[in-house]
């Protein structure tokens, strides 16, 4: 037989969502303390992005341009 768990006082229920700040300046700081709690988590998003642009910028365009010119100097 199942508990039935909407009757039973002793299992705790999920607090309601809290409510969405209005106004920009309530929307703004809500989006800062938000980045404040995932800092850790974006700055390795940022390093991770920052490593791939360098591989792609040097493979796609620094060492074509260096093979030109070491080519080019006869």
């Amino acid at each position: 037989m199942m508990p039935d768990t909407q009757n039973n006082p002793s299992q705790s229920q999920a607090p309601p969502p809290p409510e969405k700040p209005h106004g920009p300046i309530a929307r703004l700081r809500a989006g800062i303390k938000w980045l404040n709690a995932n800092k850790k988590r974006f700055f390795w998003w940022w390093v991770g992005y920052q490593a791939i642009k360098g591989i792609l910028t040097l493979s796609l365009i620094w060492i074509p341009l260096l093979l030109v010119y070491l080519n080019s100097r006869g």
